[in-house]
């Protein structure tokens, strides 16, 4: 395959690499912090999808190879010009800033390292990279780029810093309470400490539960020994293999289970994130590669070998040898820690209803049991830390006396998240992704405008782009657009920094009449008009 970039390729994430709420699902190649680098196409084929974005990928191009894959380019700066041709008569057409479109087979037929983009910063990119993946056409499912040849000089082993052990449950769910820290020691040489003996307490495995283990490491790539996310996990007991996982596909619509992959709990009060050698039975993340969930079964008194072993894509692995005891002369007998009476479970969807609000949670909403907290009256659902997979429905009354489209839903979760609103029957309807306190709020102010790189009065303005600061208080930007003249032109939008941008042509000259014209999700506008001189480019 041809190099995605128009440069010696460095890896700053990869595929798999855990981060808030997904999987990372491609690899990031640095850009030396520049944007305007030349992507290329790495095989031949055609574009199947453009889109243009202020969030998530941004700018980005979608090709379609002969074999079955699509390789994704993602937060571009700028497209070729001959992708940009195919889509600026579109967005005039349309009036559209943003855009998602599919393209047949033979719109825009691509050669095999032919330049499509340049590397940039758009969408919540944090930094000027190329975000580049590989999928499945058929089915969409991301899959690790290092496996088609683009792999990195790696002779650098994982690294194992600390482990725990667990008590779960036959499901895989934790048992509160019980679990255990294990540093990873190193003698005064620096070589790790194997086969030490953890000595469990009686009541650390109640009645019905197994042992179960996750880990804390990364893998350091690359001459520099920067690190990332581990690739394949294995455990074993006495020989017998117990576990093993390989991140080499991950369905978008599974990613949100990186919370059930780690240890959700440590990860929020440490920010250490424990991979676990083990899963909850309702896991459907296709990484795993033994159909157990990973559970250790125990003798009391019996001193039961154990070993991990973490490999990179490269083979190089990490070995770490440990023994376990449970140190009883009979199994401590315990109730089950939950019960469905005052538990969410994963697999039971449910409703509740009251004067003011109304939930409406799908199956699989939870990863782990949870104490139900519901309070129809303070219309409150669950904790804020309780990460959730799905969206729950939530419908509240609409306020009298107010125009009901100048009305959202609010969820206090950790801060305020005004959710995407629609009205249906006289009530106020939306998705939540966020458990907490809801409520109905008003939006009757406008977004701000300003300008940000010129100055009204300026005699003559000689910048290629021009750009205005903007801001909504409460329910975001909507639509954004600027008419030149009387006629529409595209802008950008830069979310991450509030800006509108115009990057004018050489048509865009003399005395122009500008009116900008930015809506936020209630309906409320704000108009700026200006008669500006503008130099010739």
């Amino acid at each position: 395959m041809h190099s995605p970039l128009g440069i010696p390729l460095e890896l700053s994430a990869t595929f798999g690499d855990i981060r808030p709420n997904h999987f990372h699902m491609g690899l990031d190649f640095r850009t030396n912090g520049r944007e305007g680098i030349p992507i290329h196409a790495i095989n031949e084929g055609f574009i199947s999808r453009i889109r243009i974005s202020p969030s998530g990928y941004g700018k980005v191009i979608y090709v379609d190879h002969p074999n079955g894959t699509t390789s994704v380019y993602a937060h571009c700066s700028f497209f070729s010009k001959t992708i940009n041709d195919f889509i600026k008569p579109i967005q005039y057409k349309s009036f559209l800033n943003e855009l998602d479109i599919l393209l047949t087979k033979n719109q825009i037929l691509v050669k095999k390292g032919e330049l499509i983009a340049y590397s940039g910063n758009s969408g919540n990119s944090t930094g000027p990279h190329l975000h580049f993946e590989i999928r499945d056409t058929k089915t969409e499912i991301a899959m690790n780029p290092l496996k088609f040849g683009f792999a990195v000089k790696d002779t650098l082993p994982p690294i194992m810093t600390a482990f725990k052990l667990y008590a779960i449950d036959e499901n895989g769910y934790l048992i509160p309470g019980k679990s255990k820290l294990i540093k990873v020691e190193k003698s005064k040489k620096g070589v790790i400490n194997q086969n030490q003996l953890i000595i469990l307490p009686p009541d650390f495995l109640p009645t019905n539960s197994s042992l179960a283990v996750a880990v804390c490491g990364s893998d350091p790539i690359g001459k520099n020994g920067t690190s990332f996310g581990l690739y394949e996990n294995l455990l074993f007991k006495n020989g017998d293999t117990v576990f093993q996982s390989k991140v080499n596909r991950i369905s978008f619509e599974d990613a949100r289970y990186v919370n059930n992959h780690i240890d959700f709990n440590e990860y929020k009060a440490s920010n250490k994130k424990f991979q676990k050698l083990f899963r909850t039975k309702f896991n459907p993340l296709e990484i795993y590669e033994i159909e157990d969930i990973g559970a250790i079964s125990m003798k009391i008194k019996d001193t039961s070998k154990m070993k991990i072993v973490l490999k990179d894509i490269n083979k190089n692995s990490f070995i770490y040898n440990f023994q376990v005891l449970i140190n009883a002369e009979n199994p401590i007998k315990s109730k089950p820690f939950f019960n469905l009476t005052d538990y969410f479970v994963p697999d039971s969807s449910y409703h509740f209803k009251g004067s003011k609000i109304e939930f409406e949670i799908p199956k699989f909403t939870f990863y782990e049991p949870v104490k139900k907290n519901v309070n129809l009256e303070k219309m409150t659902l669950g904790e804020a830390v309780t990460p959730i997979q799905k969206a729950i429905k939530v419908s509240l009354n609409s306020l009298p006396n107010f125009p009901i489209e100048k009305q959202y839903i609010n969820v206090n979760s950790a801060g305020n998240h005004p959710l995407s609103t629609k009205a249906e029957n006289n009530k106020l309807v939306a998705e939540s992704k966020f458990l907490g306190s809801f409520s109905v709020k008003i939006d009757t102010i406008s977004p701000t405008v300003s300008i940000s790189n010129f100055k009204e009065n300026d005699t003559l303005i000689v910048k290629e782009k021009l750009t205005w600061k903007i801001s909504d208080a409460q329910t975001g930007i909507k639509e954004y657009h600027l008419f030149v003249e009387g006629k529409w032109h595209p802008i950008e939008f830069d979310l991450k920094n509030n800006l509108l941008i115009f990057r004018r042509n050489s048509s865009f000259r003399s005395e122009q009449n500008l009116e900008l014209m930015v809506t936020d999700f209630c309906g409320n506008t704000t108009f700026w008009c200006a008669t500006l001189c503008l130099s010739e480019l």
